[in-house]
């Protein structure tokens, strides 16, 4: 009976029971940080997770995620509508967003995330599962894949896109003027050199401007393909080439056009504790991979208008550059501006939808302990539409994170 307490109080308490397992790979003790390749866009420089092996097994696991706060005031448009929730220049476009003053409390960014590591015969399997309450506090998937030996399958970043030229932003996301999007994929990466090259077919969505409902039924008979470069946290170089369609078996429009990208991201030291972190995107017909966060349904930022009956692919250019400063080890700053302009006709038709949206950002963040952080940040975004109107807003954000 002694030895089976013994055994049964050992279980709860875990650490005492995992202490005497064989790890498939090195532990990673509570508060010290697990690289896992993906920087956490708002919190210490990357996600904080334990890491318990299933006793048995070659496999590992860990759990994560964060609890976060924004609090946010709105000095002109309301720049969360309608989820109440991120911070989205497109609000600009609804007169109905106008506001004298507006205070917003949300903790829909706060996210779980589950991850596994087991050693295989064929090198480290890896999989991975992520969601959030965005941007409706209902939860949402952000990322569900698997990953051997370089190959992965399932729905993560989309190649094309990098974190190289980005920075820590209070706001979710990156500003508009990044590529930013996830997709479901296949993905296969092998090192060249120092970097890593990659390739991918991913998840194609034909998004038509809002003028042609009714006369367009969108469908996509082949997936995206991308193909990336990345030299460590130096640099990045990636393309796209993809093919946009209306089912003509459904709607009066049968016809397909072709889309491509380019896209360049660096990251540039000055100094022990200074970056300069740029990026620049163009092509034609990759507006869904722009506009992100907050283009609900792609919709603002389509890929194709009809005209005469046929689809014409929308030419789009982005960019950014963003000055990034550690004040301390436990203070930082970061000052950005972006830019996104879309190519569409001034025949009037088109007059609601945005031509340029310019973006700019400052703010200041305390990771007060490795889990925790404390920030606030200014916003400011100018959107001028396609008929010539010009409308602009700012936005206080505090926040609060706390890893787990």
């Amino acid at each position: 009976m002694f030895k089976l307490n013994k055994i049964t109080a050992c279980i709860l308490l875990s650490p005492c029971f995992f202490a005497t397992q064989a790890h498939a790979f090195d532990v990673v003790e509570a508060g010290q940080p697990l690289v896992t390749g993906e920087p956490s866009r708002v919190g210490p420089p990357w996600n904080h997770r334990t890491t318990i092996n299933i006793p048995g097994t070659k496999t590992d696991i860990a759990f994560g995620g964060y609890v976060k706060l924004d609090a946010t005031y709105d000095f002109d448009y309301d720049l969360s509508a309608p989820y109440d929730a991120g911070t989205d220049p497109f609000a600009l476009l609804n007169p109905n967003n106008e506001t004298d003053g507006r205070t917003q409390f949300t903790a829909y960014e706060s996210r779980l995330n589950f991850r596994t590591h087991t050693a295989t015969d064929y090198g480290k399997l890896t999989t991975f599962l992520e969601g959030h309450f965005m941007p409706a506090g209902d939860f949402g998937l952000r990322h569900a894949y698997g990953e051997l030996n370089g190959f992965l399958a399932g729905q993560t970043w989309s190649n094309f896109m990098s974190f190289v030229g980005g920075t820590r932003t209070l706001a979710l996301g990156d500003p508009k003027g990044y590529s930013f999007d996830r997709n479901p994929q296949i993905r296969y990466t092998t090192q060249l050199g120092a970097g890593a090259l990659s390739f991918s077919l991913e998840d194609s969505e034909t998004v038509i401007a809002r003028q042609a409902d009714g006369l367009t039924s969108t469908e996509s008979q082949l997936p995206d393909l991308t193909v990336r470069y990345e030299y460590k946290r130096a640099f990045a170089l990636s393309g796209m080439v993809r093919e946009l369609a209306s089912n003509g078996n459904v709607s009066s429009v049968d016809d397909n056009a072709t889309g491509y990208g380019v896209q360049a991201q660096a990251s540039l030291p000055l100094g022990a504790a200074t970056k300069l972190n740029g990026s620049v995107t163009y092509g034609s017909g990759i507006g869904n991979y722009m506009g992100n966060p907050g283009n609900t349904g792609h919709r603002n930022a389509p890929d194709v208008y009809l005209e005469d009956g046929e689809l014409e692919t929308i030419d789009t250019l982005g960019f950014g550059v963003s000055l990034n400063h550690n004040w301390t080890a436990d203070w930082f700053s970061s000052i950005g501006y972006s830019r996104l302009t879309q190519d569409l006709p001034d025949d009037g038709a088109y007059d609601n939808n945005f031509d340029t949206v310019d973006y700019a950002f400052a703010n200041v963040m305390w990771d007060v302990t490795s889990r925790t952080m404390l920030g606030l940040e200014y916003q400011y975004a100018d959107v001028e539409n396609v008929g010539g109107e010009s409308m602009d807003a700012s936005r206080l954000m505090a926040s609060a994170l706390f890893h787990f």
